[in-house]
This record gives structure tokens, C-alpha cells and sequence, in this order.
């Protein structure tokens, strides 16, 4: 009986000890910015941000002359996203499966093993998520930075 009892005991510890290890995020470090902008920066420090004027984006910005490429992959636009006048996310739209390939090998190599479901594919930290995804019938997708934690 007491051979009973230590071993449910060794099995509930193991149990919670793997619960631990076994956690969702990544061990590789968040990013800290994106193209050179820390997130959480003032809005008002990026002078040469614009505003998109489409009104179901606000608080959304975008360079003028933003380079459309991101490592090999070819992109059609990034869009940069404000919370309380502080730089919080960053939104980078691209067409076609080969430029979804290259995004995503590039993000592979950076953060490691992220995690799928359905036609998403992300890595999460605790106060920041990559996240890419793909929609089949538009032929195109997004990538998304986004920090989570308090802007001070």
C-alpha cells in the first residue's frame, strides 16, 4: 500500500513538473522592434509614418518608401499599428505560397518550432506572438508582430 501511495504521489509531481516544462512558449528571445522601431515607441518620434485614410484603420500607419521585401520573401505592404500613441504591432501583407515558404523558413530559423492550427502558424511569449497565416482563396496572407505588454 505505501508502494501505492508513493508512486500516485511520483505521478502527480512528474505530472506537474512536465505541465511546466512542457509550456507554449518559445525559448528564443521576442523581437524587440521591427525595421528599427521598438515597440512602444511614441508615434510622435516616427515623423515619416502616414496614416491610412481608409476609416476602418485607425490608429494604422505605413511608410511611403518601406522596402517590400522581408529576408527573400517579396511583401506587398506593412502596416504599423499604434495603441495609446505607443507602437504596438506590425502587419506585413504578402501574395502567393512561395513568398508564405520564405516568410515562414525565415521565422523558423529566428524563433524555432512555433506551433499550427489550420492555416496559421505562430510563436508565442509571454508579452509577445509572431503569427502567419495564409487564405487560400485571396492567394495571400499576413504576418503579424505583436507586443502584448503594458505600453509605459
Amino acid at each position: 500500500m505505501k508502494f501505492i501511495r508513493i508512486l500516485v504521489l511520483t505521478l502527480i509531481v512528474g505530472c506537474l513538473f512536465g505541465t511546466a516544462w512542457a509550456s507554449d512558449y518559445v525559448t528564443a528571445k521576442p523581437p524587440t522592434s521591427f525595421r528599427g522601431l521598438s515597440w512602444g515607441t511614441p508615434l510622435a518620434d516616427i515623423p515619416d509614418l502616414l496614416a491610412v485614410s481608409d476609416p476602418g484603420f485607425k490608429n494604422t500607419f505605413f511608410r511611403k518608401d518601406e522596402r517590400l521585401t522581408f529576408g527573400d520573401a517579396e511583401i506587398v505592404s506593412v502596416a504599423y499599428y499604434f495603441r495609446e500613441d505607443k507602437l504596438y504591432r506590425v502587419g506585413v501583407a504578402f501574395s502567393g505560397r512561395a513568398n508564405q515558404f520564405l516568410l515562414k523558413e525565415r521565422l523558423l530559423r529566428l524563433y524555432g518550432r512555433g506551433r499550427g492550427v489550420g492555416q496559421k502558424y505562430g510563436w508565442m511569449w509571454s508579452d509577445f506572438s509572431v503569427e502567419i497565416n495564409y487564405d487560400d482563396d485571396a492567394k495571400g496572407g499576413g504576418l503579424f508582430y505583436t507586443y502584448e505588454g503594458p505600453l509605459d
